[in-house]
């Protein structure tokens, strides 16, 4: 059974499924990020892709009561993101397409939030 999101906002932006998988920019059409499936409970991601275009990702699935912000930021195994407390992917970002981005995520699993940017 799928996840029930309780907010989603693109600008300029558009997920290849419903809330996750391939983040695309909308006016070059490239690859800025991929959010795995079912590791985070919200994303909250603005860009500046390389082709100039300004967007954002907010998708929240409301399942945490509060998450808590981290000290520690996440940790990258292979090329992903991930929570530095149960090691679960969280997000990749395609720094080649990317001129700037900040980034909040909350893991499902720990409950903790992390930010991240360039």
């Amino acid at each position: 059974m799928g996840r029930t999101v309780k907010a989603k906002n693109l600008e300029n932006a558009r997920l290849l499924k419903e809330y996750a998988s391939w983040v695309y920019c909308t006016s070059c059409e490239k690859t800025i990020a991929y959010l795995c499936y079912v590791t985070y409970d919200k994303f909250d991601f603005q860009f500046t892709c390389k082709c100039g275009c300004v967007g954002n990702v907010y998708v929240d699935f409301g399942d945490l009561e509060k998450s808590t912000a981290s000290a520690k930021g996440l940790e990258l195994v292979k090329n992903r993101m991930c929570c530095p407390e149960d090691k679960s992917a969280l997000v990749t970002f395609v720094e080649k397409n990317l001129q700037t981005y900040t980034c909040k995520i909350s893991c499902l699993k720990c409950g903790k939030a992390y930010s991240q940017s360039k």
